[in-house]
């Protein structure tokens, strides 16, 4: 298991899934669940890549869609598989790594990583290693749609108090209201450029939209038919 991916499970160890659902609301994801549904139209199985406790799985499932959910975190899956069992919903759940998927090529019509989970990784090669399988596991006229945060570039006041550090300054620290502070590695057109370019992928596209109240960044990738 690479760095990035024991950090991660660590820090949702300790935050829990209480702590994890206190930053969204239900109509936070109530907008995002729409915004994923009108993006993934017409398709109908669908990967939730790093899921936490389903709070975008469950819903999909709700909606009809085939749904499997992978995550790091054993407590996150654990509160979304019981909460799938309570309601009868048929999702298949998977502890595992994004940089190492286990599920067979061409397996998905859609791929879904959202909340910031695709920059937990610091690392390129886990990036490129995360791309690589998002692409591989896609079928052909599929689509994948990574979600996070919209940063410009670093200033010199964020440099100066250690906010934005790591190579061309990528790595953000953001404190948040319960006292805690994630850190995350942020990206561009210039840097999912570059993973696309070393993955091989050349039909993707990157944009900035409202998403669930918020300005984010979206990287969507579509496969070949």
């Amino acid at each position: 298991m690479l760095n990035s991916a024991l950090r991660s499970r660590a820090e949702y160890a300790d935050l829990g899934v209480d702590g994890l659902a206190a930053r969204t609301t239900p109509e936070r994801d109530a907008s995002i669940v729409k915004a994923v549904e009108e993006l993934l139209e017409g398709r109908e199985s669908v990967l939730d890549l790093c899921c936490g406790y389903g709070r975008i799985a469950l819903p999909l499932r709700r909606a009809g869609k085939t749904v499997r959910a992978l995550d790091i975190s054993p407590n996150l899956i654990e509160a979304g598989k019981a909460k799938a069992d309570e309601e009868e919903l048929a999702i298949d759940w998977a502890i595992g790594s994004m940089t190492d998927l286990p599920y067979k090529w061409d397996a998905f019509d859609a791929v879904v990583c959202l909340w910031t989970a695709f920059h937990e990784l610091f690392g390129e090669d886990e990036q490129i290693s995360t791309i690589c399988e998002i692409s591989r596991v896609l079928k052909p006229g599929g689509i994948a749609i990574i979600e996070g945060p919209a940063w410009g570039p670093a200033t010199a006041g964020e440099i100066a108090i250690g906010m934005r550090q790591g190579p061309e300054h990528r790595i953000v620290t953001t404190e948040h209201a319960d006292g805690q502070s994630t850190v995350h590695y942020i990206h561009d057109e210039i840097s999912y450029g570059r993973l696309c370019a070393a993955a091989g992928i050349d039909d993707y596209k990157v944009y900035k939209r409202e998403w669930g109240g918020r300005r984010r960044l979206i990287l969507e990738i579509h496969a070949g038919k």
